[in-house]
């Protein structure tokens, strides 16, 4: 057995490019932490790696990729292995365990469609490229509202090896039309300057610039529990190594996996489950979308905000027929009136045009190739979707920031220009008003009111006005960009909260 007092970790990965990324973040946390520790890598082949032939979407094959690895650990071969945490089995095997994490990457998917697709109102059958069970009942169910072209069937072709392998597989067979890579994969490839990477970052830019990429929402594509994140294993003896661990320990993201994990074990667990579920924080919520069908055939499908994550929670109990608004009519206080903008917008190039409501695109306009399609959310992205649009993804009602998360594809300085109405105040934005807002109405007990959603920060700053004293009542709103500005006006904390949608706070109050 090794001398665990001694200065030197010695870290065991899997000796894929991601793997060893993986592993040197972790390495770098420790030396910073631990300037005075050495790292020594150690990169092991495991029988996923070796075996082309297994099926992986099998419940059989549970580990292949980590329980070589977990022994060395367990026998103290080595301190820690990283593994992609997704990969961990969920099932505790008594000797060793995941003891901590860093900072998690994009939880999501990236769906590669090839271009040609885009040249062409139908095709009969689609064929995308992912073996995993989960991605492929998630596409079946919803894929066909996010894009505009019309398909009876998707065929799935089965695919194994490393990043560079399937993405070299998905350029060259001209029988596939598609690929879905985890998108964490893709962003912690070509964040990295490890020289190892480098022909593989090319592929990757390569296959960006040649397919329509599509980011998809977690709504409804939620991933595999611990997608993004990486799971640092230690043996449960070696107390030296878990104390270590725990002193680099991101609390929140491993706290929101172990969730995803406890979720997942409800439904046997594993990699062969047509089920996903993805938990994360925004504005101080833990929010949890959970799709798929189980075994036994029962549909899965909720996307709803757990619990508040900080000390505060606003628990009121008002009435439906006491808010505002408490009807579909009273949603539209303005009279809108559109301003077509589409010689402007048609000029457009290498711009990231941020769709905001469904009606923006009511005059058609003819985006660039070069443009890069976003909306603010699902109902807003399945409206472009039917009237043609290719979009790329949504902020899935979560907000304008966002839009970060895609920097990565499109580069630190690509323009963005927000499609909206006139005098929207965004700061640091670029906007095209294609609608105005004119001739505000509000019901007239609106005084009497005692809680409000607010669709817009100019709907709040407008009532506001008329209604002054309704600043002292309960307000709400989504978790984006409203929720952000109503902070610096609603300064007492317990009078605003945020939900995923106007329908779930609606939902929330008593009948």
């Amino acid at each position: 057995m090794r001398n665990q007092l001694d200065n030197c970790i010695k870290i065991a990965s899997r000796a894929s490019v991601l793997a060893k990324i993986q592993a040197k973040l972790v390495g770098e946390r420790i030396s910073e932490k631990y300037p005075n520790y050495k790292i020594e890598y150690h990169w092991i082949k495991t029988t996923g790696d070796l075996d082309q032939r297994l099926d992986i979407s099998s419940g059989s094959t549970v580990g292949v990729f980590t329980s070589d690895i977990s022994q060395r650990i367990i026998s103290s071969e080595f301190d820690m292995a990283i593994h992609s945490w997704k990969d961990y089995p969920i099932a505790d095997n008594g000797k060793s365990k995941i003891y901590g994490t860093l900072e998690r990457a994009d939880l999501r998917d990236v769906l590669l469609l090839k271009n040609n697709l885009k040249t062409l109102k139908s095709k009969e059958r689609i064929q995308i490229m992912t073996s995993s069970p989960r991605r492929r009942y998630s596409l079946e169910q919803n894929l066909i509202e996010l894009v505009p072209i019309k398909f009876n069937k998707i065929n799935f072709l089965d695919l194994r090896g490393n990043i560079d392998t399937r993405l070299k597989k998905f350029i060259y067979d001209q029988n596939t039309d598609g690929i879905v890579i985890a998108k964490a994969a893709l962003d912690r490839v070509i964040h990295t300057d490890m020289q190892e990477a480098q022909s593989l970052k090319e592929i990757i830019f390569r296959c960006l610039k040649e397919s329509h990429w599509i980011v998809l929402p977690l709504s409804s594509f939620p991933t595999a529990p611990g997608q993004g994140a990486i799971g640092i294993e230690v043996a449960n003896n070696n107390k030296k190594t878990i104390e270590l661990v725990k002193n680099i320990n991101n609390k929140p993201i491993y706290d929101n996996v172990t969730e995803e994990k406890l979720i997942m074990s409800n439904y046997g667990g594993g990699c062969s489950q047509k089920i996903g579920v993805s938990v994360w924080n925004k504005n101080e919520k833990m929010i949890h979308s959970l799709f798929g069908i189980t075994e036994s055939n029962e549909k899965l499908k909720a996307f709803s905000i757990v619990r508040s994550t900080s000390e505060q929670t606003i628990n009121t109990k008002v009435k439906k027929n006491d808010v505002f608004p408490k009807n579909k009519e009273e949603q539209n206080i303005f009279e809108r009136s559109d301003v077509n903008k589409n010689q402007m917008l048609n000029k457009l190039k290498s711009t990231l045009i941020y769709i905001t409501r469904k009606n923006v695109l009511e005059n058609r306009p003819i985006f660039d190739a070069s443009c890069i399609l976003w909306t603010s959310g699902l109902k807003s992205w399945r409206a472009a979707n039917n009237l043609g649009y290719w979009i790329h993804g949504t902020s899935d009602s979560m907000g304008e920031t966002e839009i970060k998360s895609i920097q990565t594809f499109i580069g630190e300085n690509f323009p963005i220009t927000k499609l909206t109405f006139k005098n929207d105040d965004i700061p640091k934005v670029k906007t095209i008003d294609v609608y105005e807002l004119n001739n505000p109405k509000f019901p007239d007990d609106m005084a009497n009111r005692k809680e409000f959603f607010w669709m817009s920060t100019l709907a709040f700053k407008t009532a506001l006005e008329q209604y002054p004293d309704i600043i002292d009542k309960q307000h709400a709103c989504g978790m984006g960009n409203t929720f952000k500005k109503l902070k610096k006006i609603i300064t007492n904390e317990e009078k605003l909260d945020c939900y995923l949608s106007y329908e779930s706070w609606f939902n929330n109050l008593q009948d």
